[in-house]
This record gives C-alpha cells, structure tokens and sequence, in this order.
C-alpha cells in the first residue's frame, strides 16, 4: 500500500510541475519566436507574442519608467482575450493626425502619407503632397497644436494621433475625444542612428516593416562610411553653430545629437567636453570667450533671404569679432526652403556628408553641398 500512495504523489507531482511550467501570468502572451531587437534607439522597445505586439515607449525624463505601452493587434482578425494592459491600436492604421513636419516626412518616406488625414499648424508643412491636400481640402486644418480644433477633430476621426511629447505638458481636450495618441519622442535621442531608427517604430503601427528595415540598414551603412571616412583626416577643425536668441545663446550640449553628429563628421566641437544632451544657455561673452577662435561656425536659419556677412554684422555687430567671421569660414542653412529638418530624423546620413564636407574638402571633391551654403 507503501509503494501505491508513493507512485500517486509521484504521477500527481509530475503533473502540477508540468502545469506550472506552461502557466502564465494572467495579460501575459506568449512570444512569438520572432526576436525583435533595437540596434541604437534608446526609446522604445518590442515584443511580439502569438496574437498581438507590444510596443514600450520608454519616458526620456525618467528612464526608469514607461511613457506609454502599445498593444497593436491585427485589424483583420479578432481582438485576443486577456490582453495585457495598454493602449490598443488596431493595425496597419488607415488614417492619422499628424502633430508635425517630421512625421509627416517619415510616413512619406514609407510611401504612406495617404493616411495622414489631418496636421496640426500646417503653416509649418513644407512637404509638397501635404501642402497641396490642405489647400484642396483632402488633408484638414487641425490649428494650433497646443489648442487644437477638437470640432475638427472629432469629426475627422482619425484611427490615431501622431504626437510629440513634450515633458509637463498634456494634450488637454484630445484626452477627450478618445482617440489613441502615439507618442513619438524621437527628437530626444541623443544618437543621430538612433533618432532615425524611430522609422522602425512607425513601421509597426502602419505594416511597413520590411520597407523601413530595408531603408534604415541603408542609411547606417551610409553614415558609417562618411563617419570612417573622416577618422583618419589629418586635422579636426574646431566648430561651433548658430547664433544667439534674445540673450540667450542655445549652445547644443557635449553630449547632444548636434555635438555627436559634428564629431562623426571630423569636427572638434568646442563646447565637446561637457556632459548635456540637451542645450547651454551661455552668455554671448561666454561663447565669444570659448569659440572665439573656433575655425567654422555653422548657422541654421529661416528667412525670406540668404544670410550674408552684412547682415549677420548689422543684426549683431559684435558677431564680427569670430574668427570665423573673419576668415569667411561661416556656412548657413536656411531651413526657408531647405529640406534640413524634415530630412535630420530619417536620414541624418545627408545631413552627416554635408558637415564632412564642410569640414573636410578635400575628402569628398565632387560633393555638392544639399542643405548649407558658404556665406557671401
């Protein structure tokens, strides 16, 4: 009888071993199998399961949490039961809200700009198949994005909203319409590769993702080669950018996507040695003491005319005092009508050869500059 109550606990041991191995939390899937990895992106990652994906935006003010968590589930087949918590998004979505120029740009890119059904401040818009919609009617007016038309919006319903959050501030009536809004902050990651990875992220809410994996690996091998191009140079030239703004003068941090991006393309960036991802509030007597002597200085800009040498003295007199102003080595893009922003998150490898070519001449002789001119 021993022997008979011993065999039972063996077979009824066996068995709830068994069942607890193949358990799972309640919310929880099972992969899929399917690795999904982020090559430079600090921002978000991936999992997919059997029946769904999920997508984590992490929060860039406080990496230790979520900003958001996407759950994307085939629009053609039925919504799995006991899905995990987060915002469900039926996909490929069919029609967004766009908040900005670079999401529309990056849709564009994915030849998918068709579902952009709506832009906030279009007046910002410079892409010519998004301006050409507002005016017709085809694309609407959302306004302003801080205050939005919610009329407007309601009435397009869109599957989705295309957002840029910003940190400590709320989208205010949208949270009303229910509408899913998908927060994109791309802009705060610090490498240029990956910023322009975030194209990988749109992809999986539209069913791009072969297209946007075939496009991003194309722009990484670009960048690289520009990058490796300029290890070997024989000089670095010193470099600084833009000019002041009320009293203050935004200085990118040493650590920011402009100083990495200015280090990749062969510059010694002045201010490289600190720390911020962000940008320097300095004093003009403090950027005219550190880059005084600085070698190029490069100047983004939006007006109805190319800046010169004239007009950059009669804004700010004491701008002459550069070297870099003396010695004309001052390059100046005019975002009025150059592609410089719309093109910096999804293809910062043009932006990378204009710079290496600024910098280093000699390396790339042939080469046209796209976004910047030498300042007459």
């Amino acid at each position: 009888m021993k022997q008979l109550y011993l065999t039972l606990f063996s077979i009824f041991l066996t068995l709830f071993l068994a069942g607890c191995g193949n358990s799972k939390p309640a919310g929880e899937g099972v992969l899929s199998g399917e690795e999904y990895q982020v090559h430079y992106a600090k921002g978000f990652k991936v999992k997919k399961y059997t029946g769904y994906t999920e997508v984590a935006v992490i929060n860039p003010w406080d990496t230790t949490k979520l900003l958001q968590k996407y759950i994307l589930v085939d629009r053609e087949k039925d919504i799995p039961a006991d899905l995990p918590a987060g915002t469900v998004v039926k996909v490929p979505v069919k029609g967004v809200a766009a908040y900005n120029t670079l999401q529309c740009a990056t849709l564009k890119e994915l030849d998918n700009a068709s579902i952009i059904k709506g832009v906030f401040e279009p007046q910002y818009v410079k892409l010519e198949d998004i301006v050409k919609g507002i005016q017709n009617g085809s694309i609407t007016d959302l306004g302003d994005a801080s205050k939005p038309d919610i009329e407007k919006l309601i009435m397009l319903a869109p599957e989705a909203i295309l957002a840029s959050p910003i940190s400590g501030m709320s989208y205010g009536n949208i949270d009303k319409t229910k509408i899913p809004v998908i927060e994109i902050p791309d802009y705060t990651e610090p490498d240029p590769l990956g910023r322009a990875e975030w194209i990988r992220f749109y992809s999986l809410f539209i069913g791009k993702e072969q297209q946007a994996d075939s496009l991003f690996d194309v722009t990484v091998k670009n960048y690289n080669e520009i990058k490796q191009a300029v290890q070997n140079a024989a000089t670095k030239p010193s470099a600084f950018t833009d000019t002041k703004y009320q009293n203050n003068w935004n200085m990118p941090g040493g650590k920011s996507y402009m100083a990495n991006m200015l280090a990749d393309a062969g510059a010694a960036y002045i201010w490289a040695d600190d720390n911020s991802t962000t940008f320097l509030p300095l004093s003009f007597e403090a950027v005219l003491d550190k880059a005084g002597e600085a070698d190029v200085w490069i100047i983004k800009y939006n007006s109805p005319e190319d800046l010169t040498y004239a007009s950059l003295e009669k804004e700010f007199k004491q701008y002459s005092y550069f070297k870099a102003f003396k010695q004309k080595s001052i390059y100046g893009c005019n975002t009025s009508y150059s592609a410089y922003f719309e093109d910096m998150a999804i293809h910062p490898d043009y932006i990378l050869k204009d710079f290496a070519a600024i910098f280093h001449p000699e390396l790339f002789t042939g080469y046209e500059l796209r976004y910047h001119k030498r300042l007459r």
